[in-house]
């Protein structure tokens, strides 16, 4: 008796296995013919277990699922990927994301079939918020065009100013963008903004914090460096500036000086407050002539009618534009020196890197000095102007 039982159950176990095969067999053939996408993983094998919501334009992704063999077209958002038949099977495809920033983000893919249907699969094209690294000048009059350099910059894209004032997009490209300045626009951060993201700019638009010369009304000493307005044409009013037909070595001529002295200016005020490390020496320059040789020496000083050079612990920033070559500008650019760099004392070496000294009681200095005073190679005509001189964060 106990043989047979196990002789039947040996019957009974196969067919159980079997009815449950044919169950299986039957749930995937009522599924064929109708495709799916179960999910997407990166081709790179050190990735390939994790699972993907979204990529990168460019990526190269594995779409997993059945019945996709059918698909003639492919969307990301609404830009088409390119197929390669050759990629494209029952079970799998292979497909870079298209490298063409979307226009409208639906963060879907789309699937075209042969017989016209389609299939949506949530999946998202990553393209980074823009970047904002620097503007060409800060400032700008309205009406004329401001130049942004950073990264990520797609159409369509948004440039507002201080004051809430859209620009008009004069030229754009990936990493440069040409906008126009809107009337009224004020002072203050400005924001892009695309589809991605939106970026606030650290610096500011006609930066007015801490204006210490502006030569409207905050003048240096008038036997220093003249005042013009016109030639060229100023950025914000009017603007001191260094010109001679022939600048040599070591040569210190009032006109190639622009001395600020707090005494007869605005009185014992620093020049700044803070920490060296956090503020940035900046103002507008525009070079209209080729700039070869004579360094500029940029120095503060304690509250005293006195230039301030000789002093044993006055701190030099030695700003050597054409170091690389003849330095001329294309109309008006910021400049920003970090206070970190005026690190100088008089008699170091001209071609030293690290300097032997540094600010260290910004709240003592309040005199200002710019000047062209060095060593040169022969002499050189300069014409350089500059204006806004200020002290400002980073």
């Amino acid at each position: 008796m106990r043989s047979f039982m196990k002789y039947m159950a040996l019957l009974i176990i196969p067919s159980v296995l079997i009815g449950v095969l044919s169950c299986k067999k039957e749930e995937v053939s009522a599924n064929n013919g109708a495709p799916v996408v179960y999910y997407i993983r990166s081709t790179d094998p050190a990735k390939s277990d994790s699972l993907l919501v979204g990529s990168f334009m460019g990526s190269l992704i594995a779409i997993v699922g059945d019945n996709l063999g059918s698909t003639r077209e492919l969307w990301f958002n609404d830009q088409k990927a390119t197929l390669n038949p050759t990629y494209i099977t029952d079970k799998t495809i292979l497909v870079s994301v298209p490298s063409t920033v979307p226009t409208e983000v639906t963060n879907k893919m789309r699937f075209v079939f042969a017989d016209g249907s389609e299939l949506l699969y949530d999946f998202s094209v990553n393209v980074p918020a823009p970047v904002l690294d620097r503007i060409k000048c800060e400032y700008v009059p309205d009406g004329d065009i401001v130049e942004l350099t950073g990264d990520f910059f797609f159409e369509p894209i948004k440039v507002v100013f201080p004051g809430d004032l859209q620009a008009e997009v004069v030229s754009l490209e990936k990493t440069t963008l040409q906008v126009r300045v809107p009337a009224g626009a004020g002072s203050g951060p400005m924001t892009v903004k695309t589809n991605f993201g939106t970026v606030k700019s650290k610096f500011y638009f006609r930066d007015n914090r801490n204006i210490i010369l502006d030569y409207d009304g905050k003048n240096h000493e008038s036997w220093t460096a003249p005042i013009g307005s016109s030639d060229p044409a100023g950025c914000s009013g009017s603007y001191a500036y260094f010109k001679t037909a022939s600048d040599g070595a070591w040569q210190w001529a009032n006109e190639l000086t622009m001395q600020y002295w707090a005494p007869r200016g605005r009185g014992n005020v620093p020049v700044a407050t803070g920490s060296v490390n956090d503020l940035v020496f900046k103002f507008e320059v525009n070079v209209p002539e080729e700039w070869k040789d004579v360094r500029m020496e940029i120095f503060f000083g304690p509250y005293a009618e006195d230039h301030g050079r000789d002093a044993a612990s006055t701190a030099i920033a030695r700003w050597k534009p054409w170091k690389n070559g003849p330095y001329k500008t294309d109309g008006w650019e910021t400049i920003s020196i970090p206070l970190t760099e005026f690190k100088y004392y008089k008699d170091d070496p001209d071609d030293s890197e690290v300097g032997t000294r540094s600010i260290d009681n910004l709240s003592s200095l309040t005199n200002v000095v710019m000047m062209l005073f060095g060593p040169a190679n022969g002499p050189n005509p300069v014409h350089i102007c500059f204006d806004n001189v200020r002290i400002v964060p980073k």
